[in-house]
């Protein structure tokens, strides 16, 4: 369209006149040019508001794991004790004062399925301790019999030393 435009203008005439048959040329590619310019800033708003949205769900999202985490790890502190499994009657005990702090907290039915949400992550989260000790077993038994391997690679070694070159 600029082009036309451009081609159309009467280079010999009155310099006023060739003004104003620019203008009226260049006002329909122009008129769509606001257009695209003005949707254009449209979206690049509507993206920042977008991430800005993404950025505080993140941090509030990373704010309610670290509170959770710091919560789980004062109540299993108060449990366990020596660090070894006490069994599960204090887990059980710790799932039983999670969900009485819950039915406290929350009334209704959202406090209702609040506490049973909570009671099903709690219980999840004593199949994942059970799962851990089980693992953490495991490895104790691999490394014992790792250091019994190595005493034995030791003792073989020291009888190999001693014992005089043949020729």
């Amino acid at each position: 369209s600029v082009g036309k435009v451009i081609d159309g203008l009467k280079v010999g005439g009155d310099a006023g006149a060739l003004f104003d048959t620019l203008k009226e040329g260049l006002a329909a590619p122009l008129g769509g040019m606001g257009i695209s310019f003005s949707s254009s800033l449209f979206g690049l708003a509507g993206s920042l508001i977008l991430g800005f949205l993404d950025l505080q769900s993140s941090q509030a999202q990373n704010r309610f794991y670290t509170d959770l985490e710091d919560w789980l790890a004062t109540t299993v502190r108060g449990i366990s004790g020596d660090g070894v499994g006490t069994g599960g009657a204090d887990l059980q005990g710790a799932i039983d004062r999670l969900r009485a702090t819950f039915e406290e907290g929350g009334g209704g039915a959202g406090g209702r399925n609040t506490t049973a949400a909570m009671a099903n992550l709690a219980e999840a989260i004593q199949g994942l301790v059970a799962h851990m000790r089980t693992e953490q077993q495991m490895i104790r038994e691999w490394a014992d019999g790792q250091g019994e391997q190595n005493r034995e690679i030791k003792r073989l070694l020291e009888r190999l030393a001693r014992q005089p070159e043949k020729s």
